[in-house]
C-alpha cells in the first residue's frame, strides 16, 4: 500500500472516531437504562382493592360423618344353642314382641326338667323336716339345711324356665330389620367378649348424623347450631339439620384419638320429612355454623395480615394504601368481621403485593367483597 492510501486511511479514521465513540456511548447508556427499567418492573407493587361491607357471616366447621337411626337395637340372647327358625329376613318389618327367631329348646327343656324333679324332692323333704321340727324330733340346724336345699332348687328351677323361655326371640322394637340376620342352623356362643347379634332393627324414620369434630373447633360447637350436608346419593342437593347434643366421651373413653388428635362425636338430627333419602351408614359431608353474625362488617379474609404488632388491612387514601390496625371477629369461610378499625364503604386493598413506597394499583383493579 503507498504512502498516499495510508495517510487517506489515517484521516478518515480521524474523522468518524468521534462518531464511534459516541455510538459506544449511546448504546451503553440504553442498556443501563433498559436492565434499570427491567428491575424497577419487579419490584412494582401489583394489588386488587374491595370495599368494606356489611353482610351475613359465621364461624363455619367442616366435619365428616355417618347417618345412623335414633332408635336401633341389636337383638342377641342369653343362652346358647343351634338357631332352629330365623323367621325374618333384611328390610322387612317387625312390631315389638313379634317372634324374630327360635333356638332349639329339647336341652333346655331337660334341664328344666331335671330342676323340677329336685325342686319336688326338696319340697318333700322340707314338709317331712318340717313337721319333724314342731314336734321337736329332729334339731333345728337339719331343718334349716331342708328349708335352704329347697330354695337353692327353686332359683335353680326358675333359671331353667327363664332360660326355655329365652328360646323364643322376640323383637324388642317396631322398626325394620336392617343387615343380614344370622341363619338358621349357625349355633349361638355364649360366655365369649362379644355377643353375637342375631339381627338388628332400626327405626327408619327417627335419622341423625354422628359427625367428628376435632379438639381445635369442638369449642365452638354448640347444641342447637344450623348444620347443612350433603351426600353422595343425592348430588347437588343440600340438606339442613341441627345439633342435638355433644358426645363427652366415646365408649366409656374421653374422646377417640387419631394420629395425636382428639376427636368428638356431634349428634345432628335428620328432619323426618327428610329421613326416607337416606340409608343408615350413609356418609354425610357437612358444615355447622356457629357464633353465626347479622349485619355485620366484613372484608375478606385475604385482607387481613399480621405481624407482631397485630391484625391490620390497608386502607386506600388519596390513592395510597395505608396500613390500618384492626379489631376482628367471627370467621367464615370466605369473609372475617371486622370489630373494630374499619367504617363501611372504604376502600382497601384485598390482595397482592403492598410495599410501604407503594402508591399505584395495577393487575386487576377494584375486586366485589
Amino acid at each position: 500500500m503507498g504512502e498516499g492510501k495510508l495517510g487517506h486511511l489515517r484521516r478518515l479514521l480521524k474523522r468518524y472516531r468521534v462518531w464511534i465513540i459516541f455510538i459506544v456511548i449511546i448504546a451503553i447508556a440504553g442498556g443501563v437504562y433498559a436492565f434499570t427499567s427491567k428491575g424497577q418492573a419487579k419490584v412494582t407493587p401489583t394489588y386488587t382493592t374491595g370495599v368494606v361491607k356489611r353482610g351475613d357471616i359465621a364461624n363455619v366447621i367442616s366435619a365428616t360423618g355417618t347417618i345412623n337411626p335414633v332408635h336401633y337395637v341389636d337383638v342377641s340372647t342369653n343362652v346358647g344353642g343351634k338357631l332352629e327358625t330365623v323367621d325374618v329376613k333384611e328390610n322387612q318389618q317387625v312390631t315389638e314382641g313379634q317372634v324374630i327367631a327360635t333356638i332349639d329348646p329339647r336341652q333346655l327343656q331337660a334341664t328344666v326338667d331335671d330342676a323340677k324333679a329336685k325342686l319336688d324332692n326338696t319340697k318333700r323333704d322340707l314338709d317331712r323336716y318340717s313337721q319333724l321340727s314342731e314336734e321337736g324330733a329332729i334339731p333345728k340346724q337339719t331343718y334349716d339345711n331342708a328349708l335352704m336345699a329347697y330354695q337353692q332348687a327353686q332359683a335353680a328351677y326358675d333359671k331353667a324356665v327363664a332360660n326355655l323361655s329365652d328360646t323364643t326371640i322376640t323383637a324388642p322394637m317396631t322398626g325394620t330389620i336392617i343387615g343380614t340376620p344370622l341363619k338358621a342352623g349357625q349355633t349361638i356362643s355364649t360366655g365369649i367378649s362379644t355377643q353375637m347379634i342375631i339381627a338388628t332393627i332400626a327405626d327408619l324414620s327417627d335419622l341423625e348424623i354422628y359427625l367428628t369434630v376435632d379438639e381445635t373447633d369442638i369449642s365452638h360447637v354448640k347444641a342447637g347450631e344450623r348444620v347443612t350436608f350433603t351426600v353422595d346419593a343425592h348430588p347437588g342437593k343440600t340438606y339442613t339439620g341441627y345439633v342435638t347434643q355433644i358426645a363427652k366421651g366415646t365408649k366409656g373413653n374421653l374422646g377417640t384419638t387419631s394420629t395425636s388428635v382428639v376427636y368428638y362425636t356431634v349428634h345432628v338430627s335428620i328432619p323426618k320429612a327428610d329421613a326416607s333419602q337416606f340409608f343408615p351408614m350413609m356418609t354425610a359431608r357437612a358444615n355447622i355454623y356457629g357464633q353465626e353474625q347479622r349485619n355485620v362488617l366484613v372484608v375478606p379474609l385475604a385482607a387481613v395480615r399480621t405481624d407482631k404488632q397485630g391484625e391490620y388491612v390497608y386502607v386506600i387514601k388519596d390513592g395510597k394504601p395505608v396500613r390500618t390496625s384492626v379489631t376482628t371477629g367471627t370467621t367464615g369461610d370466605t369473609n372475617i368481621q371486622i370489630v373494630k378499625g374499619l367504617t363501611e364503604g372504604q376502600e382497601i386493598v384485598v390482595s397482592g403485593d403492598v410495599s410501604p413506597t407503594s402508591g399505584s394499583k395495577s393487575g386487576g383493579g377494584r375486586m366485589p367483597i
